[in-house]
């Protein structure tokens, strides 16, 4: 893949990663801080699932731009300018974060974190459009660029927890209740610096990205790597490991895509909670931090076998959902699964885990690569797709934990009997 690429070439893979930055680093990263914000602010642990709300609510993005794509057919959309508005409005949301994200108002004689919500909201919006319009824009280059929308994808999860990791965000430590003789209490350590210069570094990721865009469409750097029209004519499977797609097919494709994005960007981060922690805090802790590590392994996959059998595309989906049907199965059984506080079940819970994000990940790639091979407008699609299964996967989640009350979580450092 590599063999033939110039320094600008290498140059343009580079810019179109960091490009990708700005695909929901801030809001993941406003879950990754939230041990250390849900300290001060009135609504405490239940501001999670406030801020799942909201950040759905950004969906009103995608939702614009499928409308007026099935209403203006005629006419395609153009993704440069919308991502321009998108990261900038970004943008200015996480530097206002720095500075009021503790702000609160009372409303009906309860105290709310407003401009929490309400910045979460602007960054959802931002990172819900972008789910579409930044792969509808990678038509422009070559395929061999594709896989750099999940190397960028990876790094949205990674940069913002590696950041906590600094921060020292997170750490606790288990001392008798002064209550009680028999029980335990979670202290959190003091954090190595701010929630404000925290934001400030995802401020500094967004900034980088939007430089990243401009250099794209603003220099003869990423010009080298433009789709022609001798590519287009060519952009079929280099291995004839299948026939060319059917519209059912393709359908079907879509619907994997769907499914698989539900899982790991809706369903996996609302459990995680009720997966992870009855086995320990240093589980769940290994679990989130690893956990966006296997999509970057999913993107190594990706860069050694870009296209896969249809075949064995579905035995991995099946594999995938397998392992996600035993995390959800420990999930309802939480807080005492099976083998809780076990070093056996301990290291089985991590691997499923960790298994789920790889098994599903990487057919959520293909299936990237072949919509981009089947039709001009496949990423534009696959993109709607991702947060379709996203928004989908969020919801149901939501239902369970919150409207249902199905799952029961254990807390840090407590002593449950099973």
């Amino acid at each position: 893949m590599f063999q033939r690429w110039t320094l600008s070439q290498y140059a343009t893979y580079l810019l179109i990663t960091l490009f990708f930055l700005s695909s929901w680093t801030d809001v993941n990263g406003i879950y990754a801080q939230l041990p250390q914000i849900v300290l001060t602010q009135p609504e405490s642990w239940k501001l999670g699932a406030n801020l799942a709300l909201i950040t759905n609510l950004g969906n009103i993005g995608p939702f614009s731009l499928v409308l007026y794509k099935c209403l203006c057919q005629k006419r395609a959309i153009n993704p440069v300018p919308i991502n321009y508005i998108v990261i900038l409005i970004g943008m200015l949301s996480c530097f206002l974060m720095i500075f009021f994200w503790s702000y609160t108002t009372t409303i009906g004689n309860e105290k709310r974190s407003t401009a929490l919500l309400i910045l979460a909201f602007f960054l959802s919006l931002l990172d819900c459009t972008s789910s579409i319009s930044f792969a509808d824009y990678m038509h422009r280059f070559r395929k061999e660029f594709t896989s750099a929308i999940f190397l960028g994808e990876s790094l949205t999860s990674i940069l913002p927890s590696l950041l906590a990791i600094a921060q020292g965000n997170g750490q606790i430590h288990c001392i008798q209740s002064a209550n009680s003789t028999n029980t335990t209490e979670a202290i959190y350590e003091t954090a190595r610096f701010s929630v404000s210069i925290y934001f400030l570094c995802l401020f500094i990721l967004l900034t980088i990205s939007f430089v990243s865009y401009v250099l794209l469409q603003w220099t003869t750097i990423g010009q080298s790597s433009y789709q022609t029209d001798a590519d287009t004519l060519s952009n079929e499977p280099t291995e004839s490991i299948d026939k060319p797609l059917t519209r059912f097919s393709y359908i079907l494709l879509l619907l994997g895509c769907a499914f698989t994005s539900s899982v790991l960007f809706g369903m996996t981060l609302s459990i995680s909670t009720y997966v992870l922690m009855p086995y320990g805090h240093r589980i769940f802790y290994l679990g989130t931090i690893i956990s966006p590590w296997m999509l970057t392994l999913v993107w190594i996959f990706g860069m050694v076998k870009p296209l896969l059998s249809k075949r064995y595309l579905l035995i991995l989906i099946i594999i995938g959902s397998l392992a996600f049907a035993f995390d959800l199965f420990v999930s309802f059984k939480s807080p005492c699964p099976p083998w809780v506080d076990t070093t056996k079940g301990s290291v089985l819970i991590l691997i499923i885990w960790l298994s789920t994000y790889i098994f599903l990940g990487y057919p959520r790639l293909v299936i990237a690569n072949y919509a981009r091979i089947h039709s001009t407008n496949g990423m534009f699609w696959y993109g709607v797709n991702v947060q379709f299964g996203a928004l989908t996967g969020s919801v149901v989640a939501y239902l369970l934990i919150d409207t249902f009350g199905l799952f029961h979580e254990r807390r840090a450092c407590e002593q449950i009997v099973c």
